[in-house]
């Protein structure tokens, strides 16, 4: 199983890298591309008539990472901004990743201002559910999630969350949660990984009901975003079968714009609430959050108290925390 999961993650990364090649040579014709391997990664070297740039890409446990190298010339930029989504222009302006734009999409040609976005929370949390979620935004309501402080959850407090949450969906109707507590969850991951998938691919199912939840209420969207978890995924081909003139753009670091940034706050409101309705349960006041040490000791003292399969209805049971105990 270990080498059958490591297989199919290098041929995801493998599929990456041959089509940033790919856009590379769509962008430019004329340049060529040089390759070479790093530790966690692979070093593209491209190479214009006077200049050149390098793109090195790392395939780590927090998922694909570019880091652009070389001197910051005229073809940086434009390579930089024509693989990112962005304009030139602004490449160099982008704001810090904080959930209060939508830079991402407003600088492509068929944009009509209405779009969707989505996220997940729990991904990382040994205790509590995985839960996806979607938002679909107009400019006004964008506007309007702006004014109200919406950004990506990670940058604020549990208590900003829950208070956010409610007024999302009040500025934002439309949109979907997801949430598999961990006893459907467990379920899922072994169906999953009994056909050779891994939790990418059952991340990528809850981006894809979710996102399609929210489209089918509104088909003059044309445009979906996801911050890209994963060298390669069925996300587009999966909604473009049923949406076809839906665009689809997978984006590092999509929490930046306001759709996603929204869906971001959903789904970690939902945990957050499903974490202490799992936590009233089993008689405690809170369950730890994340996969640290404190996560593993306070499961070892469920273990003794409940029971084995109690306890499989609260953790996410694939973890290394479970295997220690």
């Amino acid at each position: 199983q270990q080498l059958l999961r490591r297989h199919n993650l290098n041929n995801d990364f493998a599929a990456y890298i041959d089509n940033l090649k790919k856009q590379v040579k769509n962008f430019d014709s004329s340049l060529t591309i040089s390759e070479k391997p790093l530790q966690y990664g692979v070093q593209l070297t491209v190479t214009g008539s006077d200049s050149k740039v390098v793109i090195s890409v790392y395939n780590g446990k927090k998922g694909l990472k570019l880091v652009w190298g070389g001197s910051a010339t005229e073809l940086r930029s434009q390579l930089e901004a024509y693989l990112t989504g962005k304009t030139a222009d602004t490449a160099a302006e982008m704001p810090p990743v904080c959930g209060n734009d939508y830079t991402l999409l407003r600088n492509c040609a068929d944009f009509k201002g209405i779009w969707a976005g989505s996220d997940e929370s729990g991904k990382g949390d040994f205790f509590g559910p995985l839960v996806v979620a979607a938002v679909l935004v107009d400019i006004a309501a964008a506007e309007k999630l702006v004014r109200l402080g919406v950004r990506d959850c990670k940058l604020i407090n549990d208590k900003e969350v829950l208070r956010l949450a409610e007024l999302i969906a009040e500025a934002a109707p439309v949109n979907s949660v997801l949430a598999l507590k961990p006893e459907m969850y467990n379920f899922r991951y072994q169906q999953m990984r009994a056909d050779g998938k891994n939790l990418n691919h059952l991340l990528s199912n809850g981006h894809i009901a979710v996102l399609s939840n929210v489209l089918r209420q509104c088909p003059q969207c044309n445009y979906a975003l996801v911050d890209q978890f994963t060298a390669s995924n069925d996300i587009r081909s999966s909604l473009q079968r049923e949406f076809p003139e839906v665009n689809v753009v997978q984006q590092h670091r999509a929490e930046a714009d306001i759709a996603v940034a929204a869906a971001s706050v959903l789904a970690r409101a939902r945990f957050l609430a499903i974490m202490q309705e799992l936590a009233a349960q089993v008689g405690r006041s809170e369950l730890p959050k994340g996969g640290s040490d404190a996560a593993t000791a306070c499961a070892r003292e469920l273990l003794k108290e409940l029971g084995r399969s109690a306890l499989e209805r609260l953790v996410k049971v694939h973890f290394a925390n479970y295997k220690k105990i």
